[in-house]
């Protein structure tokens, strides 16, 4: 089974560059709101340092992460390109700093290198087959699978085997609770499958996190 990434991909070097040379950094502490659901968009914005959340609010109070953005991407482009309310809220996970990059910023990026617009176009596909794959994950895959399913997309969005994360922060993604999280964990662990420390999960067998992919699709068994 195919599977996109719950982070977005590193950016190319030259939007990298282009962003990080932006000087007006903001900086927000843990747990603080950067944007909130149906605000209006006039930016987006790169993180250089730090983690953020990203989620959605249904009427009830009840919340759902869409996704943990680490340093070196962009969030918050959807509504800043198609001008309509955001759809989702986003918090610092930990303390983070953060450009804003606003449509004359943008414009003037574009115009020193032309090829940065295709790579927007890539970032927002790139994005879809996201949410698209969080859905097909929540409709048809087990918690364990699921856990799987963001332990490799996690590694290949970051290239590194040590992926920084928290049980709770992976419970927030895949939907379950965090005991049920640990739980699992703690099994894959006992299996030879993942090494865990501190706030990291370290892959040992790539190849038995993606059979559990597909053994436990179609297999909502252990919610």
């Amino acid at each position: 089974m195919k599977t996109t990434s719950c982070t977005a991909s590193v950016l190319p070097e030259n939007l990298t560059k282009a962003f990080e040379n932006i000087k007006a950094v903001r900086s927000y502490e843990k747990n603080s709101n950067i944007y909130t659901q149906s605000e209006n968009a006039n930016c987006f914005y790169y993180l250089k340092k730090g983690r953020v959340r990203i989620f959605i609010t249904s009427r009830n109070g009840g919340e759902k992460t869409l996704s943990i953005v680490k340093s070196g991407n962009i969030f918050g482009e959807a509504a800043f390109f198609d001008g309509q309310p955001r759809m989702s809220s986003a918090s610092a996970v930990v303390r983070c700093e953060l450009a804003a990059v606003n449509k004359d910023m943008l414009i003037n990026i574009i115009k020193a290198s032309p090829q940065t617009a295709m790579e927007l176009f890539r970032i927002q596909a790139q994005t879809i087959r996201m949410l698209s794959s969080q859905l097909d994950s929540v409709t048809f895959i087990s918690v364990k699978g699921r856990i799987a399913q963001f332990l490799l997309e996690s590694a290949i969005s970051s290239g590194n085997n040590e992926i920084k994360t928290t049980h709770e922060e992976i419970a927030s993604v895949v939907g379950a609770s965090r005991v049920t999280v640990s739980r699992l964990m703690t099994q894959l662990s006992a299996e030879g499958i993942v090494r865990t420390g501190y706030r990291m999960v370290k892959i040992i067998d790539y190849t038995a996190l993606e059979a559990l992919c597909s053994q436990h699709y179609f297999l909502k068994v252990d919610n």
